[in-house]
């Protein structure tokens, strides 16, 4: 009886099968890894980061769920980030940051104050918490010669915020919300 397929068949199917599969596990993995991107700059308050990357993510798959849930949102709150706070508080170095089991109110109270100490009263944090859930967030950090921006991005990260930088104040939203 002869044999239905040869060694040399069994590799040809073999390959035919394994080749395409290579192909789709390398887009899907740069699928994830632009969308792990997205959603990373998303909760860090970098909106506009984050609606490049998760496009792409589109452009290669435009029924990525995840992905146009998060899209979604962004554009539901699309309000531009107010750059000129951003570099305000850029500019204010904070000499040393130390708090301990504070909540995230507390913690935002001192930083407030402690601006104002470091910009010779120019520049004052105000910030709003939407969710007073999020504000009893419990905050352990110490930092030292930090920018306040970079500081409030700490605080929202320790405390799964996300940041919006409006025009005259910095919100910090559940990540839910």
């Amino acid at each position: 009886m002869k044999p239905i397929f040869t060694c040399a068949d069994a590799r040809l199917l073999l390959a035919c099968v394994l080749i395409p599969t290579a192909a789709i596990s390398a887009a899907d993995s740069e699928i994830q890894t632009l969308f792990n991107q997205g959603r990373e700059a998303y909760y860090k308050g970098q909106i506009e980061q984050a609606r490049q990357l998760l496009s792409q993510v589109l452009t290669l798959n435009p029924k990525h769920f995840e992905t146009r849930a998060i899209l979604a949102s962004i554009n539901a709150n699309d309000k531009p980030d107010d750059a000129s706070l951003r570099k305000q508080y850029a500019s204010v170095i904070i000499p040393k940051f130390d708090v301990a089991e504070a909540t995230l109110s507390e913690s935002l109270q001192a930083l407030s104050i402690m601006a104002g100490n470091a910009s010779g009263g120019k520049v004052k944090g105000n910030f709003i918490v939407r969710n007073p859930e999020l504000g009893k967030t419990p905050i352990t950090l110490s930092m030292s010669n930090v920018p306040m921006d970079e500081l409030l991005r700490y605080l929202a990260e320790m405390s799964k915020a996300r940041l919006a930088w409006d025009k005259h104040a910095v919100v910090f939203n559940g990540i839910a919300d």
